[in-house]
């Protein structure tokens, strides 16, 4: 019996032509209240970039935030956090102090870039987000680092930071993260406080970064949008955001 799902949002929850939140995904989660499974976000966003979202609406039970680097339960309460090494955050700091490329630094009360340049912008918009402001960088303990890079950079980058891991969400963005992180991991936790089992949950998304979630759900659905690898580690894979894709796989199996 499935007591609990969990959404991304970008390409899942969200249309990636408009950013808009489908009526029928809209609907399904309201039901799936009503009927008392539990439902969660499960994303690489920033609480602070969520707050003017039209899902924000709707009464979650907990966040899987900065791919699982930050876990909150339904009161926005910490229930877990895993920000990036000493050793690894030296050389991030470095990097983006040098300012070769652009890089956004999340904290757990905000988020910053060292600078902006036209990838950015594009690839800002392709999630509907704004450039964060520029700033240096503050000292505090940070969570994800997003690097707007190509694969090659990339590598180069990942060659330093042996406890990190890096999950592409665009062709020139990858969030840098603890590779004791991953959205599986933040759902491990969450699934402890609610006294939740892993064949009780299932998941959707459609990117890289939503890879672990979908194979550790008991049910890993993937967007008919989502990417062919991602479609290869999920159970079933349904029609895509703009499609009713939520409504559909929600209704195959028997929750609606």
């Amino acid at each position: 019996m499935i007591k609990a799902v969990f959404f991304d949002i970008d390409g899942t929850l969200l249309s990636l032509k408009d950013n808009s939140f489908p009526d029928s995904a809209r609907f399904a989660l309201t039901q799936l209240k009503k009927k008392g499974i539990k439902i969660f976000i499960a994303t690489g966003r920033h609480l602070s970039e969520m707050k003017s979202l039209a899902i924000m609406e709707l009464p979650f039970d907990g966040y899987v935030l900065l791919n699982g680097q930050l876990c909150l339960d339904a009161n926005k309460k910490v229930l877990c956090s895993y920000p990036i090494f000493q050793e690894d955050k030296h050389i991030l700091v470095e990097l983006y102090e040098k300012k070769d490329i652009p890089i956004i630094f999340v904290e757990q009360e905000s988020l910053y870039i060292n600078m902006s340049n036209e990838i950015v912008e594009a690839a800002q918009r392709t999630i509907a987000l704004p450039i964060p402001p520029i700033a240096a960088y503050s000292g505090n303990p940070i969570y994800q680092a997003t690097a707007f890079v190509n694969k090659t950079e990339c590598e180069q980058i990942m060659k330093h930071l042996p406890h990190c891991k890096m999950m592409r969400w665009n062709d020139v963005g990858v969030d840098i993260i603890s590779n004791q992180g991953g959205k599986a991991i933040g759902m491990v936790q969450v699934l402890k406080h609610y006294h939740l089992q892993r064949d009780e949950i299932m998941a959707f998304g459609d990117n890289e970064n939503d890879m672990d979630m979908l194979a550790f759900a008991g049910l890993g659905i993937a967007m008919g949008n989502a990417l062919d690898i991602v479609k290869k580690v999920s159970d079933d894979v349904t029609d895509t955001v703009d499609e009713d894709g939520i409504y559909h796989a929600l209704q195959k199996y028997q929750l609606l």
